[in-house]
């Protein structure tokens, strides 16, 4: 196979820009395994929602989600980061991360609740709004209307509190968030530039 200039060219780019070389991930040697390349610490769902819980409660990570949900960030993201971040640690293999996907969107959920705090499942759910004509609005009111039903289920299929064991949901109730968390995050919505006057 014959070297061309426009592979050595993508190899000097590559190091020049700090990226691995292709294929240096299976010269490592076995000794030195990322965290993800041995067995999960964690391989019973039950468990790791537990630890997945215990891990939104504390101080730190609540006050971070309870802001990064007022802030509009989605839940499915929230959860989507929560698990990444435990698949790399090594503490469950990606079978398992999928799994509790629907229980850890339904803890971020419960846990925006108890703080009272709006939230959106899907950091797209925040569009523009656009003006728009008064027919316009008159109709979008009246699809509304006709389809509330079809949202209703829709959104009461998309989430089943039944995939969160019994026990979590307890935990979940009697977490009291302090009132001192509840008023920063309060405070954090009228700081914004826009909403200050002179």
């Amino acid at each position: 196979m014959a070297i061309t200039e426009k592979s050595i060219e993508f190899l000097g780019n590559s190091l020049a820009k700090g990226r691995p070389i292709p294929g240096q991930s299976l010269t490592n040697s076995p000794d030195q395994q990322y965290p993800w390349e041995q067995p999960p610490e964690l391989t019973n769902a039950r468990e790791a929602m537990f630890a997945i819980f215990d891990s939104l409660t504390e101080d730190d990570s609540l006050t971070n989600i309870l802001f990064a949900l007022n802030k509009g960030v989605g839940v499915i993201d929230l959860a989507s980061i929560t698990l990444y971040t435990g698949f790399i640690e090594g503490k469950w293999n990606p079978d398992l991360m999928l799994l509790l996907m629907e229980p850890t969107m339904y803890m971020i959920m419960a846990l925006a609740e108890k703080a009272e705090i709006d939230y959106v499942m899907d950091s797209g759910d925040l569009s523009k709004q656009t003006d728009i004509s008064t027919q316009d609005k008159v109709k979008q009111l009246q699809t509304a209307v006709t389809s509330l039903d079809e949202v209703r289920k829709k959104a009461s299929d998309q989430v089943s509190p039944q995939s969160v064991p019994e026990e979590v949901k307890e935990k979940i109730e009697e977490t009291v968030i302090p009132t001192s968390l509840l008023e920063q995050v309060k405070s954090e919505q009228s700081t914004s530039l826009l909403g200050k006057r002179d």
